[in-house]
Order: C-alpha cells, then sequence, then structure tokens
C-alpha cells in the first residue's frame, strides 16, 4: 500500500483482539492488561495503571509467551508499545 502524503512509513498490519493478559512494569508489579490490538512489532493495550513513555514491561502474549516491551505512546490508561523481544 502506498500513500501520497510524504513520509509515510507503511506500518505492519494490526490484528484487532480483546485478550486479557498479565504485564510487569519496571518496577516489577505484575498488572492487569487488555490488548486492544497486536502485531508482529507491537501492540496497543489499556493497563490497570498509568505507565510512563518509554517505560520498559513485559507482557504474555498469545501464541508468543512473555516479550518485552518499550511503552511508545501514552493516552489515560491505554498505550502503545514495541516489541523488544520475540
Amino acid at each position: 500500500m502506498s500513500r501520497d502524503v510524504k513520509d509515510y512509513i507503511p506500518r505492519e498490519p494490526r490484528e484487532a483482539c480483546t485478550i486479557e493478559t498479565t504485564l510487569v512494569d519496571e518496577n516489577g508489579r505484575e498488572l492487569f492488561a487488555r490488548l486492544g490490538n497486536i502485531s508482529q512489532s507491537g501492540f496497543m493495550a489499556e493497563c490497570e495503571e498509568k505507565l510512563r513513555m518509554e517505560a520498559q514491561v513485559a507482557i504474555e502474549l498469545p501464541d508468543r509467551g512473555r516479550v518485552d516491551a518499550e511503552v511508545r505512546w501514552v493516552l489515560g490508561w491505554k498505550f502503545g508499545a514495541k516489541i523488544l523481544t520475540d
């Protein structure tokens, strides 16, 4: 897919989902999280605690197990993260 917008960076397809999982924050706390979408390289989720930008977290993903991720954006309790490991 191409776009006419200058500086457009194509992203991997996201798969919408509603999956409850566990997230471990940078302080070692285990928190409830709900995935909203997922791709090969990242995900969007909601968490019971607000996370900070650039926070390092670990999360259980379906069919992948526990992966490390870095929070890239935050909007209230929702956040997007880039997967750092498989």
